[in-house]
């Protein structure tokens, strides 16, 4: 999948792409948890409201710098 073909879909389809994808980290902000997935090709933050625990958007990305909030939260000893 492409983040062309992502950005397409309706949430209910982003929702169940997002759960093939794989859990890299989350974090918090004063609203959200946001948790980061790896697609095939690009990553994408699941924003959950903290009040009603439902997703209220989703943020698909290619660029790096966006992962600048997560680099003290991934675990890079596991297994590869």
């Amino acid at each position: 999948m492409t983040i062309y073909e992502f950005i397409g879909m309706n949430e209910t389809e982003k929702a169940e792409a997002v759960w093939h994808g794989v859990f890299i980290a989350n974090r918090e902000d004063k609203e959200h948890r946001i948790l980061l997935y790896t697609m095939d090709e690009f990553y994408v933050e699941v924003f959950y409201d903290n009040i009603s625990n439902e997703i209220r958007r989703f943020r698909p990305f290619t660029t790096i710098q966006l992962l600048d909030p997560y680099l003290d939260k991934i675990d890079l000893n596991g297994k590869f």
